[in-house]
């Protein structure tokens, strides 16, 4: 799943774009980071764990993950990511993923750019779900996903492993015909 045109995001100061292998040592940088670490799902060691993931998100096939650049206008730096880990064309849903360097912390920027890439996958896409799961207490996200229109649909015990230990996970969903999907 490649993007040709990125969605805009509603804040003025910041844009996306498809996310480069010239972003693999901002993003190494802030997800590594004592305070983000944490919340991630993978191990990072080096910044060279990110590359694959990165070219996966250039491909074209139509389940490909798609994972774009949040970036600073004004510094022209990585400010965070957003995008889509796993997509099913069949059943035209997706789960919607995102990160934010700390210092873009508490600003409206990851409700802003997870509203604009729900909006483009449910318009422009023609998805009809988005989920997310959010690792049980991490309370941020879950307003951000609450904020965005996201409904709690459970807990999913055990669900996914983090840094080689089961995690519980709490899922959101948003439908395109839930109330304002495509704003």
């Amino acid at each position: 799943m490649n993007v040709i045109t990125p969605p805009s995001i509603d804040l003025q100061g910041f844009s996306l774009r498809p996310m480069e292998m010239l972003d693999i040592p901002d993003w190494y940088d802030y997800l590594r980071l004592p305070e983000v670490a944490p919340h991630l799902r993978w191990e990072l060691q080096s910044a060279a764990d990110l590359a694959p993931l990165v070219q996966a998100y250039r491909s074209e096939e139509p389940g490909a993950p798609l994972r774009l650049a949040i970036v600073d206008d004004d510094s022209g730096g990585l400010a965070g990511s957003v995008g889509f880990d796993a997509v099913w064309p069949e059943d035209r849903s997706a789960e919607i993923n995102f990160d934010l360097a700390p210092a873009y912390w508490g600003r409206g920027l990851g409700q802003a750019a997870c509203q604009a890439v729900t909006a483009w996958a449910f318009a422009g896409c023609r998805l009809y779900r988005v989920q997310a799961v959010a690792r049980d207490g991490n309370r941020r996200a879950e307003r951000l996903l609450r904020g965005c229109g996201f409904q709690y649909e459970g807990l999913l015990r055990a669900y996914r492993q983090v840094r080689g230990e089961p995690g519980d996970f709490k899922m959101f969903a948003r439908l395109s015909i839930d109330p304002d999907a495509a704003t």
